[in-house]
């Protein structure tokens, strides 16, 4: 019995993962206090701590948070992550389900007395029960569901899940009902749709999801697309590179975007006002790191622009050359600086005649450099303001000559029109063909920069002095904009050609609702990728239309065993040997019923929901624990294929059909649940028996 004892940590940890369980499950607020003592030995007395809270209901978390030394915790923390990491949630089904094979197969060991069969005479000793029989029906139980849960248990939905948006929502909100994000079903069910168009397999690798943490001050700011604060930064340089008529263009097309957005947003009412906003960007968006002043004057939109990937130093006070020197006058000390700029200044020629726009580097980019490219952008938008200016007087004085001489001249006015129009194009063109450069520096986190290298191509190089001529050492994408959220500055490169990589931005003002909201959304991820990956889009019922099945099933296994006993025996009465298989395999159909009986309790719903579920089927309803409950009910095995697709409707509180309710959950991850959990059970019992 002490054995036993050891195994109430799996019951406690069960308690407090029971009741998040479920559509409607609870959140926990969990409180985690770290004790530090004092490392010099001094005082054994606890000195300071610290205190976590942590805002959850995924069972995985939960589980971590108690940190129990017990052996017991460790087996159960193991499997927990592989599942989670394997199918992105499941982990509390497994948690509850393992405790209830355990508690019911420990209460079968340890009953002393007798039990009396219903349908005989027999009376059989419950403490005969061992560990080997037990483990061995269990064994039997797993290996038979494996070999009848057959196609007609399986729903196909390959042709379907994203020809029908409903569907789709319907299948993402049963998979993510318990995360924060259960409300912004219509915009996550669009974020997956245009996901899998480019991702086909949702590359864990390929698709980044970012928090930012804004005020309301933040959200008056931004005025971007789908209610997300995102603009792009603005610059002096851009602004005097356009001409009147492209403003003018350009604020009619913005008057016409806000209508758009206005319009598109009172479509989407179920997601205005919320809390969290979410928008899908196609590329890798990074935080923008320090840099000395004047980066800000530099341009912030290019197109196809040619990256090159640094790991070099570009800075006066870094050069080896002269790191150490003794100067005694003025004369000697310009002559330095000098040498130092125009050291600086080769090196960046380098780059000019390479065409490059974009330098990202794992190091720091000096303020000289800076001030060049700014110097650089500037002499190139001096010419083009030149050009501008010309064409602007010519187009004045083109109007005034037509004011006055409308009706004798009109050929050559038309002749003038077209003479502005080819200028006009010409400076299009030289503007579109116009050097522009821009920088990153001090990319210190190097997951964050070979991330970066897997989506823009190209390759790191260490040096200034002998830069590759092959374009294939160098970076690419659509396109590169500095962009602001709220306010705070980011990077973003677009279109991304040689990893699609996409990026996922959830905003909002709680840095604890986000990070909850960001472990669900991952979970999510991880769902669809094993639905694609390993289901192929197959699925089996949801709210307990799955747990229905199995215990039918181990109901047929029942009766199989009884028909073949009594075809082989010539008997009415079962042996005892047969009615201790049958409530073993009863023992393993109760576990499965209470996690039905725990999710009507989640949901507020009536317990007679589970007999209607349940009505003409051979097992036991009951809900008090004894062991004597080996009716000899015989349904035919015809009747394990009638209403397949029943299951309790948790909206109504009513049962009601799977297809018609689009309730569907992964294939694989419920099998998995179910072997593990069974399988857990087995090592655990194992270990208390010896």
């Amino acid at each position: 019995m002490n054995n036993y004892q050891e195994l109430k940590v799996i019951d406690n940890i069960t308690k407090l993962v029971e009741s998040s369980f479920g559509i409607h499950g609870k959140l926990k607020l969990i409180s985690q206090v770290f004790d530090h003592k004092n490392e010099e030995g001094e005082n054994d007395n606890v000195v300071s701590s610290t205190q976590k809270i942590i805002f959850t209901n995924d069972g995985l978390n939960i589980l971590k948070s108690l940190n129990n030394d017990s052996p017991y915790y460790r087996i159960l923390l193991q499997q927990s992550n592989y599942i989670k990491s394997r199918f992105g949630s499941g982990v509390s089904q497994y948690i509850i389900l393992t405790n209830n094979i355990l508690k019911r197969s420990i209460k079968l060991m340890s009953n002393k007395g007798s039990t009396t069969s219903s349908s005989s005479s027999t009376s059989i000793s419950t403490s005969s029960f061992s560990i080997n029989q037990i483990l061995g029906i269990f064994q039997e139980c797993r290996l038979f569901i494996k070999n009848n849960f057959n196609q007609n248990f399986i729903i196909n939905l390959k042709d379907e899940i994203f020809k029908n948006d409903q569907l789709l929502e319907t299948i993402i909100k049963t998979n993510f009902s318990k995360n924060l994000l259960s409300n912004y079903c219509k915009t996550i069910c669009k974020i997956f749709k245009q996901l899998i168009e480019i991702l086909p397999k949702l590359d864990k690798n390929k698709i980044k999801i970012k928090t930012i943490v804004s005020s309301s001050e933040d959200d008056n700011d931004g005025g971007g697309e789908n209610n997300i604060g995102y603009n792009v930064m603005d610059n002096e340089n851009s602004k005097n590179n356009d001409n009147n008529n492209n403003n003018n263009n350009n604020n009619n097309n913005n008057n016409n975007n806000n209508n758009n957005n206005n319009n598109n947003n009172n479509g989407d009412e179920d997601d205005n006002n919320k809390e969290i906003e979410i928008k899908l960007l196609n590329g890798i968006l990074i935080k923008s790191k320090f840099s000395f002043a004047g980066r800000d004057k530099l341009v912030k939109v290019i197109e196809n622009p040619k990256i090159l990937l640094l790991d070099y130093e570009i800075e006066l006070k870094h050069q080896k050359e002269f790191a150490n020197i003794e100067i005694s006058n003025v004369d000697d000390y310009l002559q330095f600086i000098n040498a130092e700029k125009l050291l600086i200044s080769k090196q960046l020629e380098n780059i000019y005649n390479l065409n490059i726009n974009l330098i990202l580097n794992k190091k720091v980019i000096g303020d000289l450099a800076i001030q060049e490219f700014v110097k650089k952008n500037n002499d190139n938008n001096s010419n083009f303001n030149n050009n501008n200016n010309n064409n602007n007087n010519n187009i004045n004085n083109n109007n005034n000559n037509n004011n006055n001489n409308n009706n004798n001249n009109n050929n050559n006015n038309n002749n003038n029109n077209n003479n502005n129009n080819n200028n006009n194009k010409n400076n299009n063109n030289n503007n579109n063909n116009s050097y522009k450069i821009n920088c990153i520096g001090s990319i210190n986190n190097i997951n964050e920069f070979e991330s970066i290298k897997k989506s823009i191509g190209g390759c790191t190089q260490s040096s200034l002095q002998s830069l590759s001529m092959e374009s294939s050492f160098y970076g690419t994408c659509k396109k590169y904009k500095q962009i602001i959220f709220g306010k705070k500055s980011y990077e973003l490169f677009e279109g991304c050609q040689f990893g699609d990589t996409q990026t996922i931005i959830l905003k909002g003002s709680s840095k604890k609702f986000l990070k909850e909201a960001k472990l669900g959304l991952e979970s999510l991820l991880t769902t669809f990728r094993s639905i694609i990956v390993d289901d192929d889009f197959k699925f089996v019922g949801a709210s307990s239309n799955f747990e229905f099945i199995i215990i039918k099933l181990l109901n047929q296994l029942i009766n199989n065993k009884k028909k073949y006993y009594y075809h082989h025996n010539n008997q009415n009465s079962l042996s005892p040997n047969l009615i201790k298989e049958v409530l073993i395999i009863k023992c393993l159909q109760k576990s499965i019923k209470d996690i039905i009986k725990l999710l009507v309790l989640n949901s507020n719903l009536n317990l007679d929901l589970i007999d209607q579920l349940f009505q003409g089927n051979t097992v036991d309803n009951d809900d008090d624990d004894d062991d004597d409950d080996d009716d000899d009910d015989d349904d035919d095995d015809e009747n394990i294929l009638a209403s397949l697709k029943s299951c309790i409707n948790i909206e109504n509180n009513s049962i009601g059909n799977i297809l018609n309710l689009n309730l569907f959950e992964p294939k694989s991850m419920k099998l998995s649940i179910l072997n593990s959990s069974i399988e857990t059970s087995c090592i655990l019992l194992k270990t208390i028996a010896t």
